[in-house]
Parts: structure tokens; sequence; C-alpha cells
């Protein structure tokens, strides 16, 4: 579910997060937030670079940081070999991860029960609970 933004819309987003207006950020509030689909910060550099050929790797990274800080992304990662990708759908929900794509499908909050769910929260105290499901989609 990809927000439908126009540019106003989207400086807005960011201006009520309280994110300063630069183009850079807004160019990759564009694509994090609008085209991208869970990316990695390299997909990040790689698509806002093809519209701005002046934004550096640290930009990148220091601008998902301060997304994340900001509350507009969640960072996704499924371990130490998975590189973080980052979601702009920040409601709850979990994830299913096609191992022959590597993409991440949302899956909502409620399709997945776990029964003991509370006790794990103050087991963990744990502020954020998300599943990943490695497989694919039905019938692909």
């Amino acid at each position: 579910m990809k927000a439908q933004l126009n540019e106003q819309e989207l400086k807005q987003v960011l201006v009520d997060a309280g994110v300063g207006l630069t183009a850079q950020r807004i160019a990759i509030a564009r694509y994090v937030l609008v085209e991208g689909d869970h990316p990695t910060a390299s997909e990040v550099l790689e698509n806002v670079s093809k519209v701005l050929s002046m934004v550096s790797k640290a930009t990148i990274y220091n601008t998902l940081s301060l997304f994340v800080e900001a509350g507009l992304l969640v960072e996704v990662s499924g371990g130490a070999q998975d590189p973080v990708r980052y979601d702009g759908n920040t409601t709850a929900h979990h994830h299913l991860r096609d191992h022959r794509t590597g993409r991440l499908i949302d899956i909502p909050y409620g399709d997945i029960e776990i029964a003991n769910l509370d006790a794990l929260k103050k087991r963990y105290n744990a502020t954020r609970l998300t599943v990943i499901i490695e497989g694919e989609p039905a019938g692909g």
C-alpha cells in the first residue's frame, strides 16, 4: 500500500514530521514513500541519483536515519545476512519475503495470530512485533 501523494502533499508530510525541506530530502521521500517498495539504502541511492546527480551515499544514509527517527519509515531486517530495508508503511503489519525475488510483501497485522503474544511482550519488553515469513506468494 503505497502513498499517493502529490508534491505539495509530500512536502507537507515532511514538514508535519518536523523534517526540514531540501531537494535531497524531497527526492528521497518521493522514492521511499511513494515509488519504492521496501528499498535498501543502495536502491534508494541508485534511484534518487537518476533525478539528483549530486546526492551522496552519506546523504542517503543520514536522511533515511532522519526519516526513521521522525516516524516516516521503519527499518526491516531479516537477519545479519539481509540488508536493512526501509518501509514507509509504519502501521503494524508483518511481511512475506519472497525467497525467489527477495521482495518483501506486506501482510496485515491481524492475519497472524500468536497465542502467547501478551506474555512475549512482557518477557522481552517488546516495543514492536513483526513477523517475517520466508516463502512465496500462493500461486507463484
